[in-house]
């Protein structure tokens, strides 16, 4: 899948940089899941890891095809480093 930036966002990436946000995206155990926006728009939430094994998660919108925008990325919460860290135990 390739994967664009949303227009000006690199500009406001708190936690995480846009070279981990690469590594997350290219990391092979990816946990891509479904959630909704505010306006009720679906967006996919993919968990995954950088190089360094930090827990990323960064959120998308399909564009169709193979093709995506990155919309945001932030470090996992605790709440999503359990369930990730659970979901990669099943996925070994």
């Amino acid at each position: 899948m390739g994967f664009e930036w949303m227009p000006g966002l690199q500009a406001f990436l708190r936690d995480v940089d846009p070279d981990e946000v690469r590594e997350a995206l290219d990391y092979p155990r990816r946990w891509p899941r479904p959630v909704r926006g505010p306006q009720g728009l679906t967006y996919i939430a993919i968990h995954s890891r950088t190089r360094a094994g930090r827990a990323v998660t960064v959120v998308v919108r399909h564009l169709g095809g193979h093709d995506a925008v990155i919309v945001g990325a932030r470090t996992m919460s605790a709440d999503d480093v359990a369930l990730f860290k659970e979901w990669e135990q099943d996925h070994e």
